[in-house]
């Protein structure tokens, strides 16, 4: 038997477990974002634009040396293979500070950079980052006090940044209290089937966002559905159209 304790962690390992999937998928977003805007506008010049502006001065300040920007560039790779590597080694910190960076915001890129337009430079974008940054911190270091705090805050800055990226998979705890009382693989595609039936067109799509409700629903991730069960049931779902 659980105690009491142990029934928090493994509810908020398995919540963590949900967000942290959510939270690298938009960083892998924003990443790519950069890459493909920039590249763009700029084609092969592209690396030598943002490593003069932006890379060369990534930590710089930090108590322990970290050259790997300079390596990069010192390296005999393309200048596109050191573009890609630096993007790869850039912290969420580095990637959030970008917008509100000069390179960003002086540049011709900016002005159709994401669909929604968005200051990057105004206050209340960099209180929804840090909250962002510190959602992502919080769940690498599973600091479950700061998590049970700052909850609310936190997943609204994912939710944010979601939106902005214009991610698939978006949705917050409270969206799917109307089934916490019955969960099922049933009630969970169904409730996914009534909210975004788009998600069904795609296998991979679906079985995705199962697992990340579910989690958020108290499934042990050593305890998730097979997929073909997820799948079989799907079907079912949708012969009763």
């Amino acid at each position: 038997m659980l105690s009491q304790y142990e029934q928090l962690s493994e509810r908020v390992l398995n919540e963590f477990a949900s967000y942290y999937k959510r939270l690298i998928r938009v960083e892998r977003y924003l990443k790519k974002l950069i890459y493909d805007n920039y590249t763009k506008q700029y084609a092969n010049k592209t690396y030598k634009i943002l490593y003069e502006s932006y890379f060369s001065s990534l930590r710089e300040k930090t108590t322990v040396k970290d050259n790997a920007f300079k390596e990069i560039y010192k390296s005999q790779k393309t200048d596109n293979e050191k573009l890609v590597l630096s993007l790869d080694k850039m912290y969420i910190s580095e990637v959030l500070a970008f917008f509100s960076h000069r390179v960003y915001l002086k540049n011709i890129v900016r002005k159709t950079f994401f669909d929604t337009p968005v200051k990057t430079n105004k206050n209340d974008f960099r209180i929804t980052a840090k909250h962002f940054k510190d959602f992502r911190n919080c769940v690498c270091h599973f600091d479950v006090k700061r998590f049970l705090l700052d909850k609310r805050k936190f997943v609204s800055a994912l939710l944010f940044f979601e939106k902005l990226v214009n991610c698939k998979y978006r949705f917050a705890s409270s969206s799917i209290e109307a089934i916490s009382h019955n969960v099922s693989i049933t009630s969970i595609l169904k409730f996914i089937y009534q909210t975004n039936p788009e998600y069904f067109e795609d296998d991979r799509i679906l079985v995705n966002v199962f697992d990340d409700i579910a989690r958020l629903l108290d499934f042990r991730t050593d305890n998730l559905p097979q997929y073909k069960s997820i799948i079989r049931q799907k079907f079912k779902i949708e012969g009763k159209k």
